[in-house]
């Protein structure tokens, strides 16, 4: 049976592996790691580093001992505001200049952060599931697990950036609605999406 729970730090070279997996041929992180054949370690290398540092905010799907999937977001800034989403985007901003390779999607974090709500809200950050959660519906597990957490407690809107493929649609049947788009390549664009503080799954 499927089980959806919160991380701790020793799932981080599973989740690390089966994210850059997923998001190996993601155009957007394809702005930060030009190279496609190394893309995938250095992705596993970023999760991991996330998972461990905040294992808090990672949601993962496991089934007799395998990952299955994930889910790493964001809790509501309460100090969110003009000069504190300032300030984040100064520290984004001198990590990425201090890596040639990431100078190219600076402009992509600036238009995603452009579409998110000026009051506090929930940021999904990553959501993927690993080869042998096809078909389990591991993604929607995930989704509603903390998403019920989420209206169990003060309404507060979620923002995600659904990637240009059919998650958008699944983000939909869960009360996400587009709200602007992102470009990440040539031809390429993700969707910045919000679910408004009380939405309803479908």
């Amino acid at each position: 049976m499927v089980e959806v729970r919160p991380a701790v730090a020793s799932d981080a070279p599973a989740i690390g592996t089966m994210l850059g997996e997923a998001f190996g041929d993601d155009p957007a992180w394809a702005l930060f790691f030009p190279d496609g054949a190394s893309r995938p370690a250095h992705l596993a290398a970023h999760y991991r580093h996330y998972v461990r540092r905040h294992p808090d905010r990672v949601d993962v799907a496991v089934e007799d001992g395998q990952t299955l999937g994930a889910l790493l977001w964001e809790p509501p800034r309460r100090d969110a505001g003009r000069w504190a989403r300032w300030g984040t985007r100064v520290a984004a901003a001198l990590r990425l200049l201090v890596s040639p390779t990431a100078r190219r999607g600076r402009a992509h974090t600036r238009a995603v952060e452009a579409h998110r709500p000026s009051e506090p809200h929930w940021y999904f950050h990553d959501i993927a599931t690993g080869p042998r959660a096809r078909g389990k519906g591991i993604g929607s597990a995930l989704l509603r697990h903390r998403l019920d957490i989420i209206d169990r407690g003060v309404p507060e809107p979620v923002f995600l950036e659904a990637p240009p493929s059919g998650s958008r649609r699944l983000y939909e049947r869960f009360g996400f609605s587009p709200v602007g788009i992102v470009p990440t390549g040539p031809g390429q664009e993700s969707t910045a999406m919000i679910r408004p503080a009380g939405a309803q799954n479908d």
